[in-house]
């Protein structure tokens, strides 16, 4: 026979209770994976507003000069005005990679090291070109190859 508190005491069971803790620990992987890639998401749209404004900045300074060569950023008597944009190649920066008088070609590195380009030719027809991955394989803010 069974004392009244053996009766009254209840409880969760050992099964019960590892299944509560393989759920939460589910419910956080799925939540770390989700903010991980919203950190690589970020980088990539810090590196297309940085491309975005430098091709108005080689823009702008074409206006003036009538050439895009001396709207690059390379040589003494450059005209291109880039002020608070991370200039360089490096990751998280963001430059005129080749122009020539009426060409010029924008690229932009993310922290992610994906890299987005913009291509402008004679008739300012902006081609917008990406590979998100160094390998060259699409993802991050990169869909086929443009964005």
């Amino acid at each position: 026979m069974r004392t009244r508190l053996a009766r009254e005491e209840s409880g969760f069971t050992m099964p019960e209770l590892l299944v509560v803790v393989v759920i939460i620990g589910i419910l956080a992987a799925l939540a770390l994976a989700v903010f991980t890639t919203q950190k690589e998401k970020g980088h990539d749209a810090d590196a297309k507003s940085n491309a975005s404004a430098l091709v108005t900045a080689v823009d702008t300074c074409y206006v003036e000069t009538g050439n895009f060569t001396a709207c690059d950023g390379q040589g003494p008597n450059d005209e291109l005005d880039a002020r608070g944009l991370p200039v360089g190649t490096g990751s998280g920066q963001v430059d005129v990679s080749s122009s020539t008088v009426n060409t010029f070609t924008v690229t932009s590195t993310s922290e992610a090291g994906h890299h987005f380009r913009v291509q402008q030719g004679p008739t300012s027809v902006q081609t917008h070109t990406c590979d998100a991955d160094p390998s060259g394989i699409d993802g991050g803010g990169c869909s086929n190859g443009t964005w």
